[in-house]
């Protein structure tokens, strides 16, 4: 049934543009939380530069007053507020970072260290305090000023980030819903237009079926769920065709059967007549005379030799329409080479022909019938020999096994050839190359090969001759 599933090439754009726009969303929040996180810093300290700056502008003005207004002012309190104003001094000079300000700072470290020196000689009263208003206090009250527009500008920097960071998130939202509007639209219409190429291939289909049944009727406008029910119906009917063709099949194998039966009988009548007309004209001419005279030694051979060659016939025919049941166990495919070079050498040995066997170094088992897969191997080496009466050489190989591929047999033989129309139709039934021959062999050989799940074929040879190959499935674990 119809699956209401999207495609890879629908599915692309969609993580695309989500990639894209997460991505955007990510890298705008880190920068701006590293910008907001910038100016938090300078703000803050600029901050406690400021706090410093008033401090220190406050304890200068207190001792500044104690000084004044206490011309003897007690050594321990002059002493406590120098103290303090030393620290405040230290601290503004670790707070200042820019240059502006570490002007200012330096200048105040001076006029701490002269107010010092003066306090040292034995300086006292209204000229320390003047010497502060001048030294300290007034670079303190620019110190302080400074760090305040220095607060305002990091204020403002931050307002400008938080207006950036409203301003990209306005961006983000507008964007990413209008994107997704228009990808949604795209989306759509890509759906719709592989919704009406489907409807399309499914009336073409509907029209296919139409020839051998009834209407079938699809509609190019629905969704899935429409779309969903008419590719049900065309299923069905197509369920339907496929039964009415198996049947079709059976029935055309079933004809294939009677006539290969009407082949075979055929051949039979075409073979048997002639060793029946010599044994019919042999009784005759020993019928002959009063009393008959009976049949000489010579003409019994003769008789006896056309009754065995009619025996070969027989038995040829019923390997042909009965072929016997495999008992398959293990068995090496090399022992199997050997044992049927061994029946056919005497031949080879008498006609001049040279066998040569190349078998794997390692034995070569498999699942078979060892006498029918050497009952293969004579067929062919027999019709190799055929091709070969004056001489020649034949080549027997068993290409080494590898993974998860079939064994490979190859018989060759460097005679004449096969003619192309002959070899075409090598496999079938009463098709042969010699004129005494009945055609039935290879057809044995091929059904043999295809009953233990292998295939067969023939092909030229290069540099001339003929090379026959069957396979056979490799064991479990091999």
């Amino acid at each position: 049934m119809f699956t209401e599933r999207l495609d890879l090439r629908l599915l692309a754009p969609i993580a695309l543009v989500c990639l894209i726009l997460v991505a955007a969303s990510v890298f705008g929040a880190l920068y701006l939380s590293h910008l907001h996180v910038n100016v938090s810093e300078v703000l803050s300290e600029n901050v406690r530069s400021t706090r410093v700056a008033a401090r220190l502008e406050a304890a200068t003005e207190g001792l500044m007053t104690l000084l004044r207004n206490l011309p003897a002012a007690p050594d321990d309190e002059v002493r406590q507020r120098n103290l303090a104003l030393d620290g405040l001094v230290e601290e503004a000079q670790n707070l200042a970072n820019h240059e502006s300000e570490l002007d200012l700072v330096r200048r105040i470290a001076e006029g701490r260290d002269r107010y010092h020196t003066d306090h040292a000689r034995g300086k006292r009263g209204p000229d320390l305090a003047d010497t502060l208003e001048h030294t300290v206090l007034a670079p303190t009250v620019e110190l302080r000023k400074y760090n305040l527009a220095q607060i305002e500008q990091s204020d403002r920097e931050n307002l400008a980030v938080v207006d950036t960071l409203r301003r990209g998130m306005l961006v983000v939202g507008i964007g990413g819903s209008m994107g997704g509007l228009a990808l949604g639209y795209h989306m759509a219409r890509r759906l719709r237009h592989s919704i009406s190429q489907l409807s399309v291939r499914i009336r073409d289909a509907a029209g296919r079926l139409n020839r051998d049944l009834g209407s079938v009727t699809v509609e190019k406008e629905g969704g899935l769920t429409e779309l969903d029910r008419q590719m049900g119906h065309v299923l069905e009917q197509i369920s339907h065709t496929v039964d009415q063709l198996q049947q079709r099949e059976h029935e055309i194998l079933r004809a294939e059967q009677l006539a290969a039966v009407g082949q075979l009988a055929a051949g039979v009548a075409h073979e048997l007549r002639n060793p029946l007309m010599s044994i019919k004209m042999l009784v005759q001419t020993g019928l002959e005379g009063d009393p008959p005279s009976g049949m000489p030694p010579e003409d019994l051979r003769v008789v006896e030799a056309e009754v065995r060659r009619m025996e070969g016939y027989i038995r040829t025919f019923l390997d042909f329409a009965r072929p016997p049941r495999s008992e398959r166990r293990s068995a090496d495919m090399g022992e199997v080479v050997r044992r049927a070079v061994t029946l056919t050498e005497g031949r080879a040995r008498r006609q001049g022909v040279v066998l040569d066997t190349r078998l794997p170094p390692e034995p070569v088992v498999l699942e078979i019938d060892p006498e029918q897969v050497q009952q293969v191997l004579v067929n062919l080496l027999l019709n190799a020999l055929d091709a070969l009466p004056g001489g020649g050489a034949v080549e027997v190989v068993v290409a080494p096994p590898a993974e998860g591929r079939p064994v490979e047999v190859r018989v060759r033989d460097d005679g004449p050839g096969i003619d192309p129309p002959v070899l075409a139709r090598l496999f079938e039934p009463f098709v042969t190359g010699r004129e005494d021959g009945v055609g039935l062999g290879l057809s044995i050989c091929k059904r043999l090969v295809e009953a233990h799940g292998g295939e067969i074929r023939a092909d030229p040879a290069p540099g001339g001759g003929t090379v026959v190959s069957f396979t056979l499935p490799a064991a479990p674990g091999v």
